[in-house]
């Protein structure tokens, strides 16, 4: 990727640890959570959810 996809550490370790196809299959898997769990993305906690899942889908967690 040539830019983090999101500001902050955890955007460059996304850049650096992830190709962009997978990336792109992580936003395609975000809209399927979005969905299925009826998340409102006004609410705040559920960047801390998605960020969640993310981390799990991509391998991101030690």
């Amino acid at each position: 990727m040539p830019a983090p996809p999101m500001p902050g550490s955890l955007g460059e370790k996304v850049q650096q640890s992830v190709c962009g196809p997978c990336w792109q299959e992580w936003l395609r898997m975000q809209v399927m959570i979005i969905n299925e769990y009826r998340l409102s993305l006004a609410d705040p906690q559920t960047r801390t959810i998605l960020t969640q899942h993310m981390e799990e889908f991509l391998h991101l967690k030690p």
